[in-house]
């Protein structure tokens, strides 16, 4: 077959076609290779305001926003409910992306260590059904701590604390009550024995805490929601409640037995044991002395009395 010069032009342009198209894909190629692929999108929660340490966290202090994944730190928190309820254990900066090593989580149980107030100390004392107020203590109350000692022979009471914040009751801290009743509504109170009573005093109050726990027996008072009120108390003893009748009596039936012809000398009640500064005052009865035989000497005129 001869070819004709109109032979060879088609099929120089349909092999110049076929180049074009072929060198158009391996660009194209090239090029979505090249190009940089989509970044995926990540949620993560960020503080609308700086939460100071400490605070219990609400779903109004957080926002979530997309980043980008690889600018996500490790461990954040994707979601609100992850840390809502918690307590973040340092600031949490305005803006920035909150992670779950920063959080104290009161589901596996409260750090206490991040509840108690600044310039506090929370010291745990034993609970009954009667020093605890009979299983109605919640945490958050406020109590006055009464302890009475036995000295000398006599009980005295004294209130060594007041309006004092109950921090946890057993296990159940100020934050996971709170948690409860945000989730299942507020509760009416139940009686409910607990082991032990924390309590948030100043290191001086701590002191005289452990003291009369140690030395004496404490009772919780509970205060009226809202009550802050100080009020100076003197301490009480058993005479202060019955009376100084009762210490004459019990005076006169322990006085021993007198002697045919001796005169014996009254006690002084004011040196009765057990009273306390405000107490009733007891004037002491002096005993009054026997006279001593005496021998009058004469010599000549002169008279002598002498007192053997």
């Amino acid at each position: 077959m001869k070819m004709t010069r109109r032979l060879a032009i088609t099929i120089a342009v349909v092999c110049g076609v076929l180049a074009a198209l072929l060198t158009y894909f391996y660009l194209s190629g090239l090029q979505k290779q090249q190009a940089p692929s989509p970044k995926v999108q990540v949620q993560i929660v960020t503080p609308v305001q700086t939460i100071e340490a400490g605070t219990i966290i609400k779903s109004e202090m957080l926002k979530a926003q997309q980043i980008s994944e690889d600018e996500a730190p490790p461990g954040a928190v994707h979601d609100i409910s992850q840390i809502e309820g918690d307590i973040p254990k340092e600031n949490l900066p305005a803006g920035q992306p909150i992670k779950l090593s920063q959080m104290a989580s009161q589901r596996g149980g409260v750090d206490l260590s991040y509840v108690v107030p600044e310039g506090m100390r929370a010291v745990t004392v034993a609970l009954d059904p009667i020093t605890g107020v009979a299983g109605f203590l919640q945490p958050g109350d406020r109590v006055d701590v009464v302890a009475t000692f036995d000295v000398a022979k006599t009980v005295v009471a004294r209130t060594v604390l007041q309006n004092v914040e109950l921090l946890a009751l057993g296990e159940t801290t100020i934050v996971s009550k709170k948690e409860t009743e945000e989730k299942e509504g507020e509760k009416k109170p139940e009686a409910k024995a607990q082991p032990n009573a924390t309590l948030a005093v100043t290191p001086e109050d701590a002191q005289k805490l452990i003291v009369s726990d140690a030395k004496g027996t404490i009772r919780l008072a509970l205060r009226r929601k809202g009550d802050g009120e100080y009020r100076p108390l003197k301490p009480t003893d058993i005479i202060s409640v019955v009376g100084a009748e009762y210490l004459e009596k019990e005076v006169a039936e322990e006085r021993p037995p007198q002697v045919a012809g001796e005169q014996q000398p009254m006690p002084s009640l004011m040196a009765r044991p057990g009273l306390i500064e405000g107490g009733p005052t007891l004037v002491p009865i002096e005993a009054k002395q026997p006279s001593r035989p005496t021998v009058e000497v004469i010599r000549g005129p002169e008279r002598e009395i002498v007192a053997p």
